[in-house]
C-alpha cells in the first residue's frame, strides 16, 4: 500500500546521513592536522628523537640555549632548550607551551626507546662474544661478567617514566 515508499526513502536518507557523519568523523583527525599546520601552531616539524625542531631541542646547542623543564605533561621535569624567539613568542602562551611540552615528552620517550634498544643490542653482543671461540676461560669469564653487569639504564628510565618495557 500507501506510504510504503516514503518510509523507505526516509530510512535511506537517514542511512545516508549516518554514513556522511561517519565519514566526517573519520576525516576529523586529518582536518585537525591540516588546520593546525595552517594556523602554524606548534607541531612536530621533521624532528628526530633528540627533539630537534623549530621549537625546542633536548640538547643544549645554539640557537637552543634557554633551559626549560616540562611542567604540565605526565612526566615532569624533562629538561629541554628553546630559542630566544620561542621565549618571546610562545612561552607566554599557556596553550602553545603545553603543546610544545607534549612534543618534548614524546621526543624524550622516543629517545629512550631508541637508546633502550641500543643498550639491549650491546648487551646481547657482549653475551654473544662471551660464548665465542678463541678466547681463554679468563677472558670468557671477564666478558660474561661484563655482559651481566651491564645496566640497561635507559630501559629502566623508560619503564619508570612511561611504564614501557
Amino acid at each position: 500500500g500507501f506510504g510504503g515508499r516514503p518510509r523507505q526513502q526516509q530510512q535511506g536518507q537517514r542511512a545516508q546521513e549516518q554514513n556522511g557523519l561517519q565519514a566526517l568523523f573519520q576525516l576529523l583527525p586529518v582536518l585537525l592536522l591540516f588546520a593546525m599546520s595552517f594556523f602554524n601552531l606548534p607541531g612536530e616539524t621533521a624532528s628526530n628523537h633528540t627533539g630537534n625542531s623549530q621549537y625546542f631541542s633536548l640538547t643544549h646547542s645554539p640557537p637552543f640555549k634557554n633551559p626549560l623543564k616540562t611542567r604540565v605533561t605526565t612526566v615532569k621535569d624533562i629538561p629541554f632548550f628553546v630559542t630566544d624567539k620561542f621565549l618571546r613568542t610562545y612561552a607566554t602562551n599557556k596553550y602553545q607551551l603545553t603543546q610544545v611540552e607534549r612534543m618534548v615528552e614524546q621526543s624524550y620517550k622516543g629517545y629512550l626507546v631508541k637508546e633502550c634498544k641500543n643498550q639491549q643490542s650491546y648487551k646481547q653482543s657482549l653475551e654473544k662474544s662471551a660464548r665465542g671461540r678463541g678466547m681463554s676461560d679468563t677472558e670468557r669469564d671477564k666478558m660474561l661478567k661484563k655482559s651481566q653487569e651491564f645496566e640497561l639504564s635507559r630501559c629502566i628510565e623508560l619503564k619508570e617514566l612511561f611504564g614501557v618495557r
